[in-house]
């Protein structure tokens, strides 16, 4: 009875798994179908966009390298993306790109150029932009550092995706009227009406995608216009072969046939002078995929809230743009809106994308006459939606997140790229990027905030009547923090203000540079630290340089300035260097440490005093042990006798930071002792340390047994409390000053 219930689990189980295979394949069957008429209106819309004019009898060669293209990349991509859903196929950024660098070719070569060896160069010319592509984005992968590809500055790259959307836009219009548009397109009344069914479809697509907020929706929107067409066309008694005649509609050969490029035949056509010229816009193309890569790959962690591996991807679209290139096809690799529509569809594996693929990329050589029956109108409908979608998004959405000096640059090079070439829309980005960030920069204030010796105060616990000196003393010294990335741009500006510091600042004998938030430095802040150095010298006040970089402090001692200045590794022992000068230059010898001992000694006398301490707990602590533990609960206070401490504080899961030491007569412990709270810094001893420990239980014994005693060391708890805030209230009172001072 038990083998028969195990068996019947057994059983029940396998069915339970292969209905779930089932479902499963089903779903990436149907996800695969629903993908193939928008891959196919994709795949002739890009086609017609770069074999269109003199080019527009390359169509058929032109289709099978991009055929060549969509199944490298569909199928490296969907058995190799760290997204399981993954599409990969024609990048439409890089398309419309090659787009303008094929009519460039043609027109270079000419119209008395032989069609074949036009066509050649174009061909070859696209396939080493997939190579070239491709090798770029396998080597930025296999570095790790697809983090390099987010450096292009936003204008560079919203102007490029600005073009590239004007690119598609003008050549959907293109694509779909069958001639550049014009004012003449309004008076004739056939190319009226494809204009306007190409922004019915345009306008349809923009209209639901948003608000549907489904992948399924684009591929509904072009079936339905395909639909419409050809009930409209057969309500006229227009047939199929009266559409291609009049260009409602692409014909293609009943056949066709990929052949790699690098065959003897083809290479001996290609004009490799109209080609080289164009070498420029190639290494554009390949710098164009990495960046569009990254963009997609962002898109779908952002749209799917998973996680892209950037740098995966980068090897993935370069290993398929490169087999791409070398199989004849060009640049391809991971796509957002077909990736979108499979998974949306129901893709449950790495099967779906793969079928789709296959189906994309095969059936048109099997059967191209499929593709014969999408209408012009639809390809144009759906070039003028991506492009109008790119310009809204780089250039009318960008206003908004953008100064207008920095948004300006995004129509600056659009018009650059369209009027001369995107090579020149590029570099004059680039141009408009830096002298952006020279103009915003150079505005900016190099120094953040300025702070006498009465507020800028090392860790170095003091006793009142070394305290006393230094505030005395405190206009002696002066701290100057400095921020941001010093260049020359702010050099000027930074020399300027320490000059006037100086002129303002009487009796200034220190002047401490703090760069510890300072970015970088060049060789034009290096010179102005130089002349710094040099002023200060002519007015007898020393310089101290705080947290500089290394080889920022090297070659400073290199430049050899007229007084050596002195480098700290951070400010606190700058602020400690400069504070025992003032108080051996005041001729200031410091009292013996305020032991909790002595006090008591002095204000009751050391009778009194031994029968107070015999109340607490007197330990000896060895140099790098540990007195107080941060997170700790707090059951004790302690005062130092002797030896010297630090108190040390970590920052969530930073290290611990050393931002206090401690000498004889610190009181340690007090706060959460008192409000029963845990320690909130550790301290350790820096060397050999006497420690007297109040417990609560002593606490107690000492107000049973000497009541009065026990009142004078609470007064005495009050007063060491009280001056800390005296302490706070006048650091606090120095910081406010020093604001309102700060010359930035």
């Amino acid at each position: 009875m038990v083998e028969q219930i195990s068996n019947g689990g057994r059983a029940a189980g396998s069915i339970s798994l292969v209905a779930g295979r089932l479902r499963h394949a089903i779903g990436d069957a149907l996800s695969a179908l629903v993908l193939f008429p928008v891959s196919a209106t994709y795949l002739l819309s890009y086609t017609a966009l770069v074999y269109s004019g003199p080019l527009a009898f390359g169509r058929p060669a032109g289709l099978a390298a991009m055929l060549v293209t969509s199944l490298v990349a569909g199928l490296v991509t969907g058995l190799s993306s760290s997204f399981r859903f993954a599409c990969g196929t024609l990048d439409n950024n890089a398309t419309a790109i090659m787009a303008t660098v094929a009519g460039a070719i043609a027109a270079d070569m000419g119209a008395g150029a032989s069609p074949d060896a036009v066509l050649a160069t174009v061909i070859v010319g696209m396939a080493i932009a997939g190579v070239a592509a491709g090798a770029s984005m396998l080597a930025i992968g296999l570095a790790r550092a697809g983090g390099v590809v987010r450096l292009m500055p936003l204008q560079v790259t919203a102007g490029f995706l600005g073009t590239t959307g004007w690119i598609l836009a003008a050549g959907g219009l293109r694509v779909g009227l069958g001639r550049r548009p014009d004012l003449a397109v309004l008076t004739d009344a056939t190319l009226s009406c494809r204009l306007a069914a190409i922004l019915a479809i345009a306008g349809a697509i923009a209209l639901i995608t948003p608000r549907a907020r489904s992948p399924l929706v684009l591929p509904a929107l072009i079936a339905v216009a395909i639909a419409a067409h050809h009930a409209a066309f057969a309500a006229l008694g227009v047939d199929l072969a009266a559409q291609r005649e009049t260009g409602w509609l692409i014909a293609f050969p009943s056949n066709l046939s990929a052949t790699l490029p690098w065959s003897m035949s083809t290479l001996t056509q290609v004009d490799w002078g109209a080609l080289s010229r164009q070498g420029l816009a190639l290494i554009v193309l390949g710098l164009v995929g990495p960046i569009s890569l990254l963009l997609t790959a962002t898109g779908l962690e952002a749209a799917t809230r998973g996680d892209a591996k950037i740098d995966r991807e980068l090897i993935v679209g370069g290993a398929s743009s490169l087999l791409s290139g070398a199989a004849g096809g060009t640049i391809g690799f991971i796509t957002f809106a077909r990736s979108m529509t499979l998974r949306e569809a129901g893709a449950a594996s790495r099967a779906s994308p793969v079928v789709a693929t296959l189906l994309i990329g095969l059936l048109p050589f099997v059967f191209p006459e499929a593709l014969g029956v999408i209408p012009v109108t639809a390809l144009g409908g759906l070039l003028f939606y991506l492009g109008a979608g790119l310009l809204h998004k780089w250039v009318y959405a960008t206003r908004a997140r953008m100064s207008f000096g920095e948004w300006a640059a995004i129509p600056a090079v659009i018009a650059l790229s369209v009027h001369y070439s995107v090579i020149v829309g590029v570099f004059a980005g680039l141009l408009f990027g830096c002298v952006n960030f020279t103009a915003t920069y150079g505005l900016g204030a190099p120094v953040r905030a300025r702070y006498f010796g009465d507020v800028a105060l090392s860790n170095v616990w003091r006793s009142h009547a070394d305290r006393e000196v230094l505030w005395e003393t405190a206009r002696q010294r002066l701290v100057l923090y400095l921020q941001g990335f010093l260049f020359f741009g702010t050099a000027n500006r930074l020399l300027r203000d320490v000059r006037a510091e100086i002129e303002r600042a009487s009796g200034l004998r220190w002047l401490v540079f703090d760069l510890g938030g300072v970015e970088g430095v060049d060789s034009s802040a290096l010179s102005t630290f130089q002349r710094i150095c040099e002023l200060a010298a002519e007015r007898n006040i020393g310089v101290l340089f705080a947290a500089m970089p290394g080889e920022v402090v090297e070659r400073l001692r290199q430049a050899r300035p007229g007084a050596s200045p002195i480098f700290a590794p951070t400010l606190d022992e700058a602020l400690e260097w400069c504070e025992e000068r003032a108080l051996a230059e005041a001729d200031h010898v410091s009292n013996a440490p305020e032991t909790l001992s002595a006090k008591l000694s002095a204000q009751f006398g050391a009778e009194t005093a031994r029968v107070f301490l015999d109340h607490f707990h007197i330990i000896d602590v060895p140099a790098g042990a540990t007195l107080m533990e941060q997170g700790e609960q707090s059951d004790d206070l302690a005062f130092i006798e002797s030896g010297r401490a630090s108190v040390h504080v970590a920052y969530e899961d930073r290290p611990p930071v050393r931002v206090r030491t401690l000498a004889a007569g610190t009181m340690i412990g007090e706060l959460g002792f008192y409000v029963g709270a845990a320690r909130t810094a550790t301290i350790r001893a820096d060397a050999d340390c006497r420690v007297i420990r109040v417990a609560p239980a002593d606490i107690a014994r000492l107000e049973a047994s000497h009541p009065h005693l026990a009142l004078e060391f609470h007064r005495l708890i009050a007063k060491r409390l009280c001056l800390r805030i005296h302490d706070k209230d006048h650091l606090i009172a120095g910081l406010m000053r020093g604001m309102r001072r700060t010359t930035v």
